[in-house]
């Protein structure tokens, strides 16, 4: 099958909200009302859960329209059928502290969080999403790109930020690991 990739912008704001209000997130519940703005916080772990899923969706809309939001969708045909937040790692304030001393004052991409259909999951979806956040990081002028997924192998239905595998794929190597969490990167 022939899948399309397209750049979130602002047209696509609505559609990336509809995607992920119409998901079945039962193994995660709390995933429902995320909007992927978990990691451009810097909240408490406790205020982040009092926050609402209207309060998420309403921010999210409002950063992909000023720009700071981004990512990619992928569609099979008209219907949406996945997501990648990928951005300048400059915008994932949560992360920084756990990562300024790989960063420096490198440009630095980083892909977070896959959210793939489940009629569309181990169909190579995350694979080109990523494939295409790297092609548009190298060719943006990025010194190089950073992921951080969690190897969850009793839960594959978790593995939100993607896995070992389709980084290693591209070139990416493992820098760091901390219990299940791997840093990989990849130099541009």
């Amino acid at each position: 099958m022939k899948y399309t990739i397209k750049p979130l912008s602002p047209d696509l704001a609505a559609i990336f909200t509809e995607y992920l209000e119409g998901l079945d997130f039962g193994h995660a519940a709390h995933w429902a009302t995320c909007f992927c703005r978990f990691y451009h916080t810097n909240c408490s772990y406790e205020q982040w859960q009092n926050r609402t899923g209207e309060e998420n969706r309403t921010e999210a809309i409002e950063q992909i329209k000023a720009g700071n939001m981004k990512g990619y969708l992928a569609f099979d045909g008209d219907k949406c059928i996945g997501w990648c937040n990928a951005n300048n790692v400059c915008q994932y304030i949560r992360l920084e502290k756990d990562i300024k001393h790989i960063i420096k004052d490198q440009k630095v991409g980083c892909v977070i969080c896959f959210v793939i259909h489940q009629d569309y999951r181990n169909q190579g979806v995350a694979r080109l999403l990523l494939k295409q956040a790297v092609d548009d990081f190298r060719s943006q002028g990025f010194d190089g790109v950073l992921a951080i997924p969690v190897d969850i192998k009793d839960e594959p239905e978790k593995l939100y930020r993607g896995t070992m595998n389709m980084y290693q794929e591209l070139g990416f190597k493992e820098i760091e690991k901390k219990n299940n969490v791997s840093t990989m990167w990849l130099k541009l």
